[in-house]
């Protein structure tokens, strides 16, 4: 069940409680997709490119998983890093394409450590944490705009629960840069599976909306059991050599989510409070 307060002042009652979680299920679902976002479009492949690209371009292609695998090694390996996140998803009972959201994010290895804040006033929530360990395991979000017409409230949520009212298609655990990278390996390491994939260098491309030249990898396979997309477009930045992006393809031929990693800085340096809501953080509760 949702838990909504850890402190006095920050919800109302169980029932209430309950009803949010059923009501906004149904209406997130059913109306996925509107309010701002980016427009989006299908990145551009580069007919000129700085040579210095090439060299690296070749190495990717030479043994494009092995690249991947030197690359999670090196994504796994960062302590912590801020970037500007986009998400896009296919999302709600009716799986409707939303908007192109823009994420600031921060990131922390350990303790496994994760705040979201949206600037855009058409989004839901003005902010979001994770901390392993803190409050029962569970994610914080300062609501921009209230469910079903409550004021907006801080709110203490299951980890499952963004999935559930169809908010995101995965849990704030899954975010960052080694993790997208590991994702894309998986498949790779089931004999069978992979015996029926193919991985290609795919050249050079113009990744937006900010993220710049990119070198492509396109992955595919036939529809296998228990694996979802038939497609993967996999995007490697071209200056850090970090991933850069990755597009999620069903096998009809839909997009179902679009994700892109820019202005990633690895020098960021972040204590405990860089890891609170910035406005009615709850009392810190530990496991």
């Amino acid at each position: 069940m949702m838990q909504i307060s850890l402190q006095r002042g920050y919800c109302s009652s169980h029932l209430q409680d309950c009803l949010l979680l059923v009501l906004s299920t149904l209406i997130f679902a059913s109306v996925v997709g509107c309010g701002g976002g980016f427009a989006t479009k299908d990145p551009e492949r580069m007919s000129e490119y700085p040579k210095r690209y090439v060299k690296e371009g070749q190495r990717i292609q030479a043994d494009p998983v092995s690249y991947i695998k030197n690359m999670y090694a090196r994504c796994e390996a960062l302590e912590q890093y801020r970037l500007m996140f986009y998400r896009q998803e296919r999302l709600g009972l009716f799986g409707r394409m939303g908007p192109m959201e823009e994420i600031r994010a921060c990131f922390r290895r350990d303790p496994f450590s994760v705040k979201f804040e949206w600037d855009d006033p058409e989004r839901d929530y003005y902010e979001s944490v994770y901390v392993a360990g803190e409050n029962n395991d569970k994610l914080i979000v300062r609501e921009r705009k209230g469910l079903l017409g409550f004021a907006p409230q801080v709110r203490v949520v299951n980890l499952s629960d963004p999935v559930i009212w169809g908010k995101s298609k995965n849990p704030v655990t899954d975010f960052g840069l080694a993790q997208v990278t590991r994702r894309t390996l998986l498949p790779f390491e089931d004999p069978e599976v992979a015996a029926v994939m193919t991985i290609k260098y795919a050249g050079l491309v113009e990744l937006g909306p900010k993220s710049g030249p990119a070198h492509y990898l396109l992955i595919e396979r036939p529809k296998t059991e228990g694996l979802r997309y038939t497609r993967q477009d996999f995007y490697i930045d071209a200056e850090t050599g970090l991933p850069a992006g990755t597009d999620l393809w069903l096998p009809s031929g839909k997009l179902d989510a679009r994700y892109r990693y820019s202005e990633v800085d690895t020098k960021a340096t972040f204590t405990d409070a860089d890891f609170r809501l910035s406005k009615d953080h709850p009392q810190v509760v530990s496991k």
